[in-house]
């Protein structure tokens, strides 16, 4: 999490991968290089016994061996054991992420409904935000290597201001065999009912609003804690380290480069492992990846930064539920109030050309015509649309409405692109009628629709007419 490359690869080109391999911090390089140099060496003296220390007889056993091991490398699914791992893995880490506590809603809520500019309004606001970030101090430095170093010990906590003489005092009054962070919220907690008890809060749904978030915060840091008592099974990343390991040590055997009669003789002899020495960085490199989400809250340079987050939180709080507490600016009118909104760029951007109004797939689709029998584009001119009624049945007679639609609402301008169209209720009634008739009549409409208003007309306005065909 520490190590940001966004500004490096913000846009895809053919050398944007240069930005990232190129680094050491957090990168492959830094995490795989020990292990590389030692499998290095140990393949090295291997080639170097068998090319001048072992006899004529000990090289034809040495050639059985790398043609034995060579043949059954494939026994180890490395891809799906690491695949299954580094998901599992993955999942835990951003879950931790998501949950490690931002103090933003907390201060936000209290800001706004714990109302009063007295010292007493201040101290409730700015204390309960103290005490919510004391329970992360209290948790982080239980879990994360990094705040433990900052605060060894209670009177370290004390000393950097999360928490006051005497309220260490009453923590250290209860005697319990657990771990006590429960009190700080507590206390968070009372604070509340105080201000709704003193006025500072005007209703008791300001209450519930603030106690919510307060949950919220407390109940994140509660599965955070539960993530670090329960990791996943100790076999689970003991069986996917010893798989990736013994499958390179026994590459130190299988990969040798050796002369007999079962090996290929057009191959070279390049000394160096070089295919081998890829394999080794991704398979390698990948374990190395689930190492270190296995765990985020040590010392590696992805781990989570609990010392910056205590900062941030404290200080952000604060500024929130202090300075920022009723700072609202003076309504007035905006800048586009008696004016249509213009977008406004800066000159060096306006020239954009990649500029594309998100729509619909089918926004600028109109109306099939039915004379044309084909899809094509239907022009403004065309101001009926045929509605039918469904029926499955062959032979069957099928009744007709033709619906009058105003031919400027089928432009693109006007919403969907089409006209409104009203399916009048009597097409119920009229599908009674086209199971067994085989004979064509003609029947007067009993009125149409207008699509502005929605309303019928009269029937001498404009009828449209009813006609049954019989379908062959």
């Amino acid at each position: 999490m520490t190590v940001s490359y966004n500004q490096s690869v913000a846009t895809s080109r053919p050398w944007t991968f240069l930005a990232l391999i190129f680094r050491w911090r957090g990168s492959v390089w830094k995490a795989i290089w020990i292990q590389y140099s030692v499998w290095l060496g140990l393949y090295f003296l291997v080639s170097a016994i068998y090319r001048f220390i072992l006899q004529d007889y000990q090289r034809l056993i040495f050639v059985k061996l790398v043609d034995y091991t060579s043949a059954r490398l494939s026994y180890v699914p490395l891809d799906w054991i690491l695949g299954f791992f580094i998901a599992g893995v993955l999942r835990r880490f951003w879950y931790l992420y998501d949950i490690i506590g931002f103090i933003d809603n907390i201060a936000c809520s209290t800001a706004t409904y714990i109302r009063g500019d007295s010292e007493r309004a201040k101290q409730y606001r700015r204390n309960i935000i103290r005490y919510c970030e004391l329970t992360q101090v209290l948790i982080f430095r239980d879990l994360s290597m990094k705040a433990r170093k900052r605060f060894p010990t209670l009177d370290t906590v004390a000393a950097a201001g999360f928490m006051m003489p005497h309220e260490k005092a009453n923590f250290d009054q209860i005697q319990y065999n657990y771990n006590k962070y429960f009190l700080p919220f507590n206390w968070a907690w009372a604070l509340v009912y105080n201000a709704r008890k003193e006025g500072f809060i005007e209703g008791d749904y300001y209450v519930t609003v603030i106690s919510e978030d307060i949950k919220k915060f407390r109940t994140g840091l509660a599965w955070v804690c539960n993530y670090d008592w329960v990791p996943l099974p100790i076999i689970y990343p003991t069986i996917v380290c010893l798989a990736v390991h013994m499958y390179f040590f026994v590459c130190i055997m299988a990969r040798q480069y050796v002369t007999g009669a079962e090996n290929d003789p057009n191959m070279i002899d390049l000394v160096f492992p070089f295919m081998t020495s890829i394999q080794f960085v991704f398979y390698m490199g990948w374990l190395k990846v689930g190492e270190g989400l296995l765990n985020p809250w040590g010392e590696d340079d992805d781990d989570f930064e609990t010392n910056m987050l205590i900062d941030r939180n404290l200080a952000m709080g604060l500024k929130i539920v202090d300075e920022g507490y009723d700072k609202t600016p003076r309504l007035e009118k905006d800048a586009f109030w008696d004016d249509a909104w213009v977008p406004l760029y800066s000159e060096a951007s306006a020239h954009e050309k990649r500029y594309h109004q998100r729509q619909g797939s089918l926004a600028h689709i109109k109306f099939v015509s039915e004379k044309k029998q084909a899809i094509c584009t239907l022009s403004r001119s065309v101001s009926q649309v045929r509605m039918v009624p469904r029926d499955g049945r062959r032979a069957s007679v099928v009744k007709e409405r033709i619906v009058n639609v105003k031919p400027e609402e089928t432009n693109d301008s006007r919403g969907n692109g089409i006209g409104d169209i009203l399916r009048p209720s009597s097409l119920l009634n009229l599908m009674k009628h086209a199971a067994s008739s085989h004979s064509l009549e003609r029947q007067q409409s009993p009125g149409s629709f207008r699509m502005d208003t929605l309303s019928p007309t009269s029937p001498t306005a404009e009828t449209t007419g009813d006609k049954i065909d019989k379908k062959d």
